[in-house]
């Protein structure tokens, strides 16, 4: 796939998922329905982390993400265990939007670039900087479909 077949994907991707959040009020951000392992907020924040994770720390080793805010949404966290208080949905969607204009300025023409380290992820072997950024958006829209799910219960036991 083309560095401009890849980015335009990430884009769509991540305005697909500002979109679905932006309007839902904050006191939504944090019900959990019991048929659920996590909140929107914690969907929104651990997609924001693994994109770092994977794409800025892994390829260009520095990390855009405020201090401790991987530790709250890393895989395997949960809200119930967070003895912090987690960014706002404001914090969280600013952090969405910055975060794909870096993608944007860092990764534009990169997508053929081969990985200095290769690596994989269960039966996915990363080879190019636009494997690691499809892979990427794959687990985005894995959690942002979670987000669509969480809201359907949310608004179903609401109304």
């Amino acid at each position: 796939m083309s560095s401009h077949a890849i980015i335009n994907t990430v884009n769509v991707a991540r305005l697909m998922t500002i979109g679905k959040v932006e309007s839902v009020s904050e006191e939504f951000f944090d019900v959990q329905p019991p048929q659920f392992n996590n909140t929107i907020r914690w969907n929104l924040g651990h997609l924001i982390a693994v994109m770092d994770s994977l794409v800025f720390k892994r390829i260009s080793q520095s990390s855009k993400l405020p201090e401790g805010f991987v530790d709250l949404f890393k895989g395997g966290t949960k809200p119930s265990d967070w003895t912090t208080t987690p960014p706002s949905k404001d914090e969280l969607i600013t952090l969405l939007k910055q975060q794909s204009n870096d993608l944007n300025e860092t990764f534009a023409n990169r997508a053929e670039e081969k990985l200095e380290n290769p690596f994989q992820i269960r039966d996915f072997k990363l080879e190019t900087v636009g494997d690691v950024i499809g892979f990427a958006i794959v687990h985005e829209m894995m959690h942002t479909t979670t987000i669509s799910d969480l809201l359907k219960v949310i608004n179903y036991q609401n109304n």
